[in-house]
C-alpha cells in the first residue's frame, strides 16, 4: 500500500503542467482549451473577479485565488511540475487606473513578479505574458510593434515594467519569455459565460 502510495505521489508530479492565470475569463479561458487539446495538463488560477468558473474546461484544475497569495503561488509550483506559465489575470483599468494605483499596481505589477519569481525559482521553460497596447500610449498610429512604448497611465506603466522585469529575468536567470500586446477592444463588452461563449 505504503508502495503504491509513494509511486502515485512520485508519477503525478512527473506530468508536465501548464499554469494558466486568469483562465476563467475571456482570453484565458481560450488558452486553457487549446492545451487541454494539445493534451498538456492544466492548472487554472483565477480569483473569478472577472472570469466565471463555467468558462473553465473540465479536463484542467480550477484553483480560485490570487497571483497576490505567494504562499498558495508558491505551493501551486512546489506541488505540480510547472513547465509553462500563460500569464492572462489582470485588472483592466486602462481608464480607471489614475484612481486606483495601489490596487492597479498591486494586481498588475506585484503579482505578475510574484508568478516571475517563482517561475525563475522552479526553472519553468517558458513564460507567456498578455501585455496591453496601452504600454505605447496613445496618438502613435498606426501602432506597430516597433514602436517606443510611452505609457500615460498607471495600467500601461505597470504592463511595460512587467515586459521589463521578464526582459531582466531572461538575462539573469534565462527565464524563456513571450510577450504579446492585444488591443482591449478585443474582448472590451463580451459576457463570457459557459463553454460555447465565442
Amino acid at each position: 500500500m505504503l508502495r503504491t502510495t509513494h509511486y502515485a505521489l512520485l508519477t503525478s508530479r512527473v506530468t508536465d503542467t501548464a499554469l494558466v492565470t486568469g483562465g476563467a475569463g475571456f482570453l484565458g479561458s481560450h488558452v486553457v482549451d487549446a492545451l487541454v487539446a494539445r493534451g498538456l495538463d492544466v492548472v487554472v488560477l483565477d480569483d473569478l473577479s472577472g472570469g466565471f468558473p463555467d468558462n473553465v474546461n473540465p479536463s484542467a484544475r480550477l484553483v480560485r485565488g490570487s497571483i497576490l497569495d505567494v504562499e498558495l503561488v508558491d505551493s501551486l509550483f512546489n506541488e505540480n511540475r510547472i513547465r509553462r506559465v500563460y500569464h492572462l489575470a489582470a485588472y483592466a483599468a486602462e481608464g480607471l487606473s489614475h484612481f486606483i494605483r495601489r490596487f492597479n499596481y498591486q494586481n498588475n505589477l506585484i503579482g505578475s513578479v510574484n508568478l516571475i519569481d517563482a517561475s525563475v525559482n522552479h526553472d519553468v521553460e517558458s513564460f507567456v505574458f498578455t501585455s496591453s497596447i496601452a504600454v505605447y500610449g496613445v496618438n502613435q498610429l498606426p501602432m506597430r510593434e516597433e514602436l517606443v512604448p510611452s505609457p500615460e497611465d498607471p495600467y500601461g506603466i505597470a504592463k511595460l515594467a512587467v515586459e521589463q522585469d521578464l526582459r531582466a529575468s531572461r538575462q539573469l536567470f534565462g527565464l524563456n519569455y513571450v510577450i504579446f500586446r492585444p488591443p482591449g477592444r478585443l474582448w472590451r463588452g463580451i459576457q463570457c459565460r459557459g463553454r460555447h461563449a465565442l
